[in-house]
């Protein structure tokens, strides 16, 4: 019998270090421009939102052990049909939040040299870092998590450097008035969803949890609000050092350590956002491919998105097609475009996990749920009531937009399977 190591302060670990990433560098100074110093409450807001979501994902990611996440439990819940639509998109907000960051880091690369804040030479070295990362991948596992490790160790450094030297030197002032700036408040919410993503990380390996009806929940709210409170407490810290921050948009956090500490702490933070979205860029150039070759082992299989190479042991196909695309997204569509067409995603991903929980309640009471959801038709509702909500945060051309990427998707699956080729 094996033996169950995972305990509360490891399933803590894992979401705390799925979410924390790229987002806090970038964001600060739009949330200021929105909303003003109430941007401290849009992580704390959006994180009590999103703890029923999280429980969502507790009880179904101990119920099933197979990769694929969000597809796999509408594919469960609702069958193939339903089930193609949500692993498209589940394919297509990972793509889009890769595209988003490497788009963002253009405007970090300018730290290194002048050259790179030509939008043109910016879009051509996010590009070039995808395929390389992508080149990467194709090696094999083993380089490709060595990159990812590299390039994480540094990620909390600067950030918790900034909060400790910044959140003392804040000028109470500048939070009055608490409520500026444009007053979409809303909006602010939704944009603080990019940076609170990937507690659904947290309760993969409930399976190898020691309690897993204790340590799951635990670790995915824990891990929520860990994260929750750390952003609002950087936020914080930005108000309060700079009165110039709703109009840096671009180093935000660079530009408040500037402001409070001098050009030491505009290089660490500027370094450290640098490597943060590397380090971002590097795993998710090594996950994202995965939901791609989830979907190719039912769907699309002329094109055989689900191959191994035989050397190396990776999915090459589903990492060339993953790579070229958020390649090409990046040359052509802006950054937040690509941020809200993503989060609109991962929310319908969110919605279409909500609802799996109670048709899977009802049609297939008999599966083993290492971790049951309190209270299953409430939380589940309100899960389903937030993410109903969070989309209206979005225009109508990018809620089209969506409607136009599944409508695209089904028609080539029609295409590229034919009627002999439909899913078992």
């Amino acid at each position: 019998m094996s033996v169950k190591r995972l305990g509360s302060w490891d399933v803590l670990a894992l979401g705390l270090n799925a979410i924390v990433g790229s987002g806090i560098f970038l964001f600060p100074g739009t949330l200021a421009a929105l909303v003003g110093p109430a941007s401290v409450l849009a992580f704390v807001v959006c994180a009590v939102l999103l703890a029923a979501v999280a429980l969502c994902y507790a009880e179904l990611a101990g119920m099933f052990a197979g990769s694929g996440g969000s597809y796999l439990y509408a594919r469960e819940a609702f069958g193939d049909e339903v089930g193609y639509g949500v692993g498209v998109l589940a394919w297509t907000a990972a793509l889009l939040s890769w595209a988003a960051v490497a788009s963002l880091l253009a405007s970090h690369l300018s730290w290194l040299h002048p050259v790179f804040a030509s939008p043109p030479a910016g879009r051509l070295a996010a590009a070039a870092a995808l395929i390389l990362l992508g080149l990467i991948n194709l090696r094999g596992i083993r380089p490709a998590s060595w990159t990812v490790n590299a390039l994480t160790l540094a990620k909390l450094l600067p950030l918790g450097v900034f909060v400790i030297l910044c959140l003392p030197r804040a000028d109470p002032a500048r939070f009055t008035p608490f409520f500026s700036g444009e007053g979409r408040f809303g909006y602010a919410v939704f944009l603080a969803l990019w940076a609170l993503q990937g507690f659904e990380v947290a309760p993969v390996p409930a399976g190898e949890a020691a309690n897993p009806q204790r340590d799951v929940p635990r670790g995915i709210l824990g891990s929520l609000a860990l994260a929750a409170v750390l952003y609002a407490l950087i936020q914080a810290a930005a108000v309060g050092v700079h009165a110039g921050l709703a109009g840096s948009s671009e180093r935000p956090l660079a530009d408040a350590a500037a402001a409070a500490l001098g050009p030491w702490g505009e290089r660490l933070l500027a370094g450290g956002g640098l490597l943060s979205m590397l380090g971002f860029l590097a795993g998710a150039a090594l996950g994202e491919p995965r939901y791609l070759q989830a979907l190719g082992g039912r769907h699309l299989r002329r094109w055989r998105l689900d191959a191994v190479h035989p050397v190396t042991g990776v999915p090459h196909r589903a990492i060339a097609a993953t790579t070229a695309a958020a390649a090409a997204l990046v040359l052509f569509l802006p950054s937040m475009s690509l941020v809200n067409l993503a989060n609109l995603a991962v929310v319908t991903q969110y919605l279409a996990s909500a609802a799996a929980v109670l048709v899977l309640r009802r049609r297939r009471p008999e599966l083993v749920r290492l971790y049951r959801l309190p209270y299953a038709g409430f939380t589940a509702a309100a899960a389903i009531a937030v993410s109903l909500w969070l989309m209206t945060q979005v225009s109508r051309a990018e809620l089209a937009g969506t409607v136009i990427v599944l409508a695209g998707a089904y028609l080539l699956r029609r295409v590229v399977d034919g009627p002999s080729l439909r899913p078992a």
